[in-house]
């Protein structure tokens, strides 16, 4: 299993995801065609659970674009489901501890890094797609996955340190909104203590070598991300985009039968 966001990100290059919130094959090989080089399909905050997150996955992977996902909890099944049926990497939501990092680790990774469960699934053909030791298998499963559990509450911030140090993190995403709300100052990123927070989240993930992900809302947003020193951004979600862009070709029409 390759894992072309990771090795780009390893190269130092700049890649750029969406959100998918319309749980729609033919919307994911869409974006395939828009020169996003990732997705995060949304297992938290849309309805999609795993039997639908493997279709969108296979959409992607069909596309060019590397599938990632946000698991809907901290259980083992919502974690393991979903890279069993493909995911290269997982988004972790509402984090509040060392200790539940570790729980995600032991669901994500194998040993010995981790617990998680092994069988022939989809992720490796149902093991005709390799001719690896189980052994091997393990090793490169964990290489290729990417962890990423998001810091967006004042508890994860409080331990961002000792959570970047962990062996099995693989960086932090950042979730600026429910990061602003938990410490008191919703919405406003540019207030002095939230731009402390950010700062040292990314000094946290530099010095343990880790990726440091940032969602933004717009196309300024992601070349400031980049020019601030993140790893990598993610803009928007395309249920956002879809109504922007549409209503950016309606305006202009009416615009034009003004005429």
């Amino acid at each position: 299993m390759k894992n072309k966001l990771k090795e780009m990100l390893l190269r130092g290059e700049k890649p750029i995801g969406t959100f998918c919130g319309l749980n729609s094959p033919t919307a994911i090989e869409c974006l395939g065609r828009t020169g996003l080089d990732f997705v995060i399909i949304d297992c938290e905050h849309s309805p999609a659970e795993a039997e639908t997150a493997m279709e969108l996955i296979r959409a992607a992977e069909l596309s060019n674009l590397t599938p990632l996902c946000r698991v809907r909890d901290l259980s083992r099944s919502a974690v393991l489901k979903l890279l069993d049926v493909g995911a290269r990497g997982l988004i972790v939501p509402n984090i509040h501890s060392v200790e539940e990092v570790q729980q995600i680790i032991d669901y994500a990774k194998f040993a010995p890094i981790g617990q998680r469960g092994f069988c022939p699934t989809r992720k490796d053909g149902w093991g005709f797609d390799t001719e690896r030791t189980t052994a091997e298998t393990m090793a490169v499963m964990n290489e290729a996955t990417l962890l990423l559990p998001q810091c967006e509450t004042k508890e994860a911030l409080e331990n961002i340190e000792a959570i970047t140090a962990m062996e099995g993190v693989d960086g932090i995403f950042i979730g600026p909104f429910d990061l602003s709300i938990s410490m008191g100052l919703p919405g406003q990123f540019d207030h002095p203590t939230m731009q402390a927070a950010f700062a040292r989240i990314r000094k946290a993930c530099r010095e343990s070598g880790k990726f440091c992900f940032l969602f933004t809302g717009s196309p300024a947003g992601v070349a400031d991300g980049f020019a601030t020193g993140y790893d990598a951004m993610v803009m928007g979600i395309d249920t956002l985009l879809l109504i922007s862009g549409v209503k950016s070709q309606v305006e202009a029409a009416k615009k034009a039968m003004e005429k």
